[in-house]
Parts: C-alpha cells; sequence; structure tokens
C-alpha cells in the first residue's frame, strides 16, 4: 500500500513499515510503540473524556474532529498528562503517576523518574584483558591499556578489570595466592607506565570476578583478597539447583567477605540458551540493601541480566544497580547501552546506579572504610 508495508526477513522475522505524514508522526510512532498493556489503559481514560486514539492523532467522538501530533511530547500533553518515555510504558502506574503531575501541562516528567542515560555513565566496572593466568574461566583479549585508553574517549573517570578467580581445580591455594599477588603488582605497572604515558585522570580499580560455588563459599582463599580492591560474585555453574538452595547459596555469598561489592550478572540467564536460576528474589534484594551491595545490570547482549522486571523490584526495595558491559575485547566496551537502555524499562535514575557517581564518591562506596 501507498503508506504501510509487511516484510518479511530472511530470518524469519516479519518488519512492519509504516509511513506518514510529518504532521500526524507523533501520533504514529504512540501508537505503534507498546507495550499493549500501556496502550489499552491509555485509550481506557481517553474513552472516559469522549476521545478515540489512533495513529492518525486524536479524534474528539462526539464531533469527529481529529487532531494532529508531529510528536508523542505533543501527544501526551494533549491528554493532559507528562510525557511518558517509551521504556516506562508497560502499565506499572505510569499513566497514573504522569495525570497526577502538577506540571503536565507543560509537558514535564513531573513526578515520572528522570531515566539514566549514557552520559551519566562514569565508569565499567566489569571487563577482561589479555592478562594471560590460569584462570577458572576465559580471559580477555585485550590489554588493559587498550581499555583505559577507550575509557579516555568516553570520557570515564575510572575503570575496574575483572578478570576471573584462578582456578582452583588446578592451582593450589599457595599457588592461588602467589598468582592474585603478581596479578596486582602487574596491572599496578601497567596503569602506571600508561598514566606516565598518556597522563590522563582515568582512575584504575583492580578487582576480581569470584565464583560463587555450589555450597555458597567463594572461590578465592581468604589471604587473596588482600590483593583487590572489591569482587564481583557470579553464579557460573550448578543453575538448576532448588530455588530454596540457591536462594541460600547466593546469600552465603553476599555476606561472605566484606569486599564482595557487586552481584554480577545474578540470574546467570543467557538469552535463547539458558533461563535465569529460581531464587527468592525480595530475600536477596533486602541482604543487598543490608550490606548495599549492588547488582550487575550485565550490557553484554547475550545475558542483559539482571533483567529489567526485576530491575524494577530491586528498585522498589531500595536497591542500587552497576551497569558494566563484561566486555573480553575491547570493541564490547561500546555495548554499555544496552545496560542503560534495560535500567531505563526498570525505571532507574542516575541516582540508583553507583558507577553514575563521580571518583571520589564512587571510590568511597566501592572501598568504605
Amino acid at each position: 500500500g501507498s503508506t504501510g508495508a509487511t516484510l518479511l526477513l530472511n530470518n524469519g522475522r516479519q518488519v512492519d513499515l509504516r509511513v506518514q505524514k510529518p504532521e500526524a508522526y507523533g501520533a504514529m510512532l504512540q501508537y505503534f510503540t507498546g507495550s499493549k498493556n500501556h496502550n489499552i489503559k491509555l485509550r481506557s481514560y481517553a474513552q472516559t473524556h469522549g476521545l478515540s486514539l489512533n495513529e492518525y492523532g486524536i479524534k474528539e467522538v462526539k464531533t469527529g474532529k481529529m487532531d494532529e501530533f508531529s510528536s508523542e511530547e505533543a501527544f501526551y500533553k494533549a491528554l493532559k498528562m507528562a510525557y511518558i518515555p517509551p521504556e516506562l510504558r508497560e502499565d506499572k502506574g505510569e499513566i497514573e503517576v504522569a495525570l497526577k503531575s502538577s506540571e503536565a501541562f507543560q509537558g514535564k516528567l513531573g513526578g515520572l523518574p528522570k531515566l539514566v542515560e549514557l552520559s551519566d555513565i562514569k565508569g565499567d566496572l566489569h571487563m577482561h584483558t589479555d592478562y594471560d593466568f590460569p584462570a577458572s574461566h576465559d580471559i580477555g583479549a585485550s590489554p588493559v591499556k587498550e581499555h583505559l585508553d577507550k575509557a579516555v574517549r568516553f570520557g570515564y573517570e575510572y575503570i575496574g578489570v575483572s578478570d576471573h578467580n584462578p582456578s582452583m581445580s588446578t592451582l593450589s591455594k599457595k599457588q592461588i595466592i602467589s598468582v592474585m599477588e603478581k596479578r596486582k603488582e602487574w596491572y599496578e605497572q601497567q596503569f602506571y607506565s600508561w598514566k606516565e604515558r598518556v597522563k590522563k585522570r582515568v582512575h584504575l580499580f583492580i578487582m576480581c570476578e569470584v565464583d560463587i560455588l555450589p555450597d555458597g563459599k567463594l572461590a578465592l582463599p581468604e589471604e587473596a583478597f588482600a590483593y583487590v580492591d572489591a569482587v564481583i560474585i557470579s553464579l557460573h555453574s550448578s543453575f538448576t539447583q532448588a530455588r530454596a538452595m540457591i536462594t541460600k547459596r547466593i546469600l552465603a555469598g553476599l555476606t561472605a567477605h566484606p569486599k564482595v561489592r557487586i552481584f554480577g550478572h545474578p540470574t546467570g540467564r543467557l538469552l535463547t540458551k539458558r533461563e535465569g536460576v529460581d531464587a527468592n528474589w525480595p530475600e536477596i534484594f533486602a541482604v543487598c540493601k543490608r550490606h548495599d551491595i549492588a547488582l550487575e545490570i550485565n550490557a553484554y547482549p547475550d545475558r542483559l541480566d539482571l533483567p529489567d522486571d526485576l530491575v524494577y523490584e530491586a528498585r522498589e526495595a531500595g536497591v542500587r544497580f552497576c551497569i558494566n558491559t563484561d566486555s573480553h575485547v575491547i570493541d564490547q566496551m561500546d555495548v554499555m547501552r544496552y545496560g542503560v537502555s534495560v535500567a531505563r524499562r526498570g525505571w532507574a535514575t542516575k541516582h540508583d546506579i553507583v558507577n553514575c557517581l563521580g571518583y571520589n564518591e564512587f571510590k568511597d562506596w566501592l572501598l568504605p572504610a
């Protein structure tokens, strides 16, 4: 047709294409931007006020008069409510909040949260470098100096290197401690060498991603914690444990050591490959809140974990988050925007995200006295 087409892609996905004149583009954009539940609630509200909504605009049912809108902001303003960003359109109370906003007539956010932006991110704390050592899982492919260079380009104030813990199956406790000591020395040397050459104010935190073992213990000897600033704890095995058992396991990991500051990709899901673990999330959120441990929003496209619905619930419980890329090659630092998108869908603001803090404030959080 002259204003639309349906395309079937080679991968089997269907794409609907719509064309609209500029004057009515805002109405069409809102109409085709989910979610279904949001649009149903919005249309029900409009009907109670004698209005009908469609992709062409807002029509007065009694007179048949159709008003067109070139922007979504103008569309919501005509309904006497604050503009609702697309990520919030899930019928989770956003319409009611927008209607109650005292500034709705000016089209401002009012009572709705000012969602986090990519430009708010001040650092990335979960990255794997090419430092070669007997790790428990895969190592990265890019030198730490490249990560630091990219951090400068992104305007970051700090980054964290979080290689996996040394392999417990191939190394003794004494060997693991030695590996961690040498790792710290190597990173410090690399950082000071880079800083002397580049003379930029990007700070480096030496961290480690540590497995939560099936029994809840952490895969790092107590003495080895002396060689890291902080750790990210993560599930990498035994994903099918019963709900009570895996919840107990996670809680044990969260409280195992004061340097546990981030719970990495919490559900352990891999999109299209593995479901997330079945855990008692309210209980986990309560412990994270009590100890001010951040839940990771892993930006890697195969994970996007914590999922947006759990981000929403955790935020309601007062938990904070850390958006990280979990990058294994330098180009994967670019995926941060996907983590930000997940955070936005969970109603998160920059005040909910610890790596939106400037260096001094973040350091105080990461390294509590």
